[in-house]
C-alpha cells in the first residue's frame, strides 16, 4: 500500500512541477495538478493498484478466518485483554 500511495504521490509532484513550469501558480496550480494526477494514476498506475487491491482483500480474508476460527488474538490483538476485563466486571460488578 505504501509503494502505490508514494507512486501517486510522485506522479502528483510531476505534474505539479510540469504545471509549474509551464507558468501555474498558487492554490489553482495545486487544484488542477491533483485533477490532472487522478485519471493519469488510474491509468499509469493499474498493475500498482491491482496489487495492492489483493494485498487487502488477503488481509481482509485472513482475518474473516481468524474471527470464524474463534482465535482473537489474530483479530484483534488487545481482545484477550478486554475479554479477560469484561469477565471480570461481569464476576465484580461495582457497589
Amino acid at each position: 500500500m505504501l509503494r502505490y500511495a508514494l507512486l501517486r504521490l510522485g506522479l502528483f509532484a510531476v505534474v505539479l512541477l510540469v504545471l509549474y513550469a509551464l507558468g501555474g501558480r498558487g492554490v489553482l496550480l495545486v487544484a488542477v495538478a491533483a485533477l490532472l494526477s487522478l485519471p493519469l494514476s488510474l491509468l499509469l498506475l493499474r498493475r500498482q493498484r491491482d496489487e495492492m487491491s489483493r494485498d487487502v482483500d488477503e488481509r481482509v480474508q485472513r482475518r474473516a478466518q481468524a474471527r470464524a476460527a474463534g482465535d482473537p488474538s489474530r483479530v484483534d490483538p488487545d481482545a484477550a485483554a478486554e475479554d479477560a476485563e469484561d469477565e471480570r466486571r461481569r464476576q465484580d460488578p461495582p457497589a
